[in-house]
């Protein structure tokens, strides 16, 4: 997305309205990260352009549809999805249709780290209607309290910041923090037996993922792939081998998982530049060189 300068394109027939955030009974808002909440029906061309947010920015669609533009992605908003603009980034997003949306705008908080990562956009876990009615008893119940301790509101602004950040908190959060947990098991496991058959195929298996998702996996965690990381764990215990040790090249190369020693003899000096037996006769003249220091 190209653009210098922020517009927006709100026609007169277009409904926003904004919840009360200053009052007391609205801390259950503050307390979960949340700026402020409104409840919007629009319709083209309204047209919203921000070079930079000092918050994130989660639209819920009730209904209707609206295009976004974000960190080079575009896409469409529909009814029952979330979508997240970050903060401090550039965006666009503007009706396609009759557009009625939830808007909340999020403070940088612990609970929402996860979304500076890049575009949040899915379906909700639940339905929209029992939110909508909260917002909407919310603003009526909040113009007409006798004051700012008003119990009704406050139990309203509860459950809708909890439906909100229960949708931004989701299950692919979650899945993602386990399964880089599990990948990290995974390799820990190569790490103590990197000798074993380990295959794409097994470490996928390990993963209860299948190989295309775990090399996806492997770029957006470690930026190498599964190959590149068994490679290196084996290589660097293959070198505490030769310069700890006085096994033999087979037995070494048997021990990191080759059955060949030329094989191991080569993937070790394309790895560290030279030759197994190079570098354990320099390691040994190293040690040589201190022990008579």
């Amino acid at each position: 997305m190209e653009f210098t300068k922020e517009y927006h394109c709100i026609p007169d027939s277009c409904r926003d309205q904004h919840l009360a955030m200053a009052p007391s009974y609205a801390s259950p808002f503050r307390d979960r990260g949340i700026r402020g909440v409104g409840l919007h029906e629009v319709a083209p061309p309204y047209e919203v352009r921000r070079l930079s947010f000092p918050w994130h920015l989660a639209l819920i669609t009730v209904s209707g549809k609206a295009e976004f533009n974000c960190l080079g992605r575009a896409g469409v908003m529909g009814a029952g999805q979330i979508w997240v603009g970050p903060m401090d980034t550039a965006y666009q997003y503007k009706a396609l249709d009759d557009w009625i949306f939830i808007s909340a705008a999020l403070y940088r908080t612990h609970d929402f780290m996860h979304l500076e990562e890049g575009i949040f956009h899915r379906d909700l876990s639940q339905s929209t209607r029992p939110v909508v009615h909260a917002i909407e008893a919310y603003l009526y119940e909040s113009a007409s309290t006798l004051g700012p301790g008003a119990t009704a509101p406050k139990g309203l602004a509860h459950y809708i910041s909890e439906a909100i950040v229960r949708e931004l908190k989701t299950e692919e959060f979650g899945t993602r923090n386990r399964m880089r947990m599990r990948l990290t098991q995974v390799w820990e496991e190569v790490n103590a037996n990197p000798g074993a058959d380990w295959k794409l195929p097994v470490l996928a298996k390990r993963m209860h993922v299948s190989v295309r998702q775990f090399q996806r996996i492997m770029k957006e965690n470690y930026d190498l792939t599964a190959e590149g990381l068994l490679m290196r764990i084996r290589m660097e215990h293959a070198r505490e081998l030769l310069s700890s040790t006085d096994m033999t090249m087979m037995m070494v190369a048997d021990r990191i998982g080759y059955q060949c020693v030329f094989a191991f003899s080569k993937g070790f000096k394309r790895h560290f530049g030279t030759p197994p037996g190079a570098y354990r006769k320099a390691a040994n003249e190293r040690v040589i060189t201190q022990e008579n220091s």
